[in-house]
């Protein structure tokens, strides 16, 4: 069971753990339009009703084509997407890349047994290849992904579950939980599930999280120590 004055933290990967973000938009349009014809989509994930990728692409086909998603089209987007992201890596490896500290925040945590998951809106295949590309260990670490289910809270409650599981524990038994995310749609899970907040933005991404209530804010991983801090009180 874990130490009772060590918190959970939960980490979102696009924005977050990876600096990807942008690629994440420039493959979503091209996928949209390459499998489902569209050709402008919005990237403002807001717009959607959840800022996930397999709500997402349910969204764009209910909207452009006026059925419900079968299983075999949202696989050959979801294909078609990580095989996108594949080779914009293989043009230009910097297009994904570990958030600066975020490697060597995992390893502090990972000596001082602090448990963490993972828990992000994006595919599972697309987040492992992410997580891979920037040199992040995700290997045993408890995760979930838009694959697992659809509304970002029920994401990250899945994370939180199997961390539990792995510790041989319930999730009332971590001394607190703590999401790190860098949207809106992040903070608005969080309170969704009750548990606390810390968002991993700079400039306007920022301004809109302090606007919202955002009570602590990292531009990136690299001051650890005001990182441990905000971690184990946020």
């Amino acid at each position: 069971m874990p130490d009772p004055a060590m918190p959970l933290t939960v980490f979102d990967i696009d924005g977050t753990l990876c600096q990807t973000s942008g690629l994440d938009d420039a493959c979503w349009r091209t996928a949209a339009q390459d499998v489902l014809g569209i050709k402008e989509m919005s990237t403002d994930w807001s717009h959607y009703p959840h800022s996930t990728d397999e709500s997402i692409a349910g969204a764009l086909i209910r909207e452009h084509h006026g059925v419900e998603p079968d299983r075999a089209l949202l696989d050959r987007l979801r294909d078609h997407f990580v095989g996108l992201l594949e080779k914009a890596h293989a043009k230009n490896s910097d297009c994904i890349r570990a958030t600066p500290g975020a490697r060597r925040l995992l390893s502090t945590l990972d000596r001082q047994s602090h448990p963490v998951a993972i828990a992000t809106g994006g595919w599972t295949p697309s987040a492992r290849l992410k997580l891979s590309h920037s040199g992040i260990d995700w290997e045993g670490v408890p995760s979930a992904f838009a694959c697992d289910a659809h509304p970002r809270e029920q994401i990250i409650s899945l994370a939180i579950d199997r961390a539990a599981d792995l510790h041989r524990c319930t999730p009332a038994d971590f001394g607190r939980i703590v999401y790190v995310g860098d949207g809106i749609w992040d903070l608005k899970a969080t309170r969704a599930l009750g548990i606390s907040f810390v968002g991993l933005a700079r400039g306007q991404r920022a301004e809109l999280l302090g606007q919202a209530g955002a009570m602590v804010i990292h531009e990136d991983f690299q001051d650890l120590d005001s990182l441990l801090a905000s971690l184990g009180g946020a």
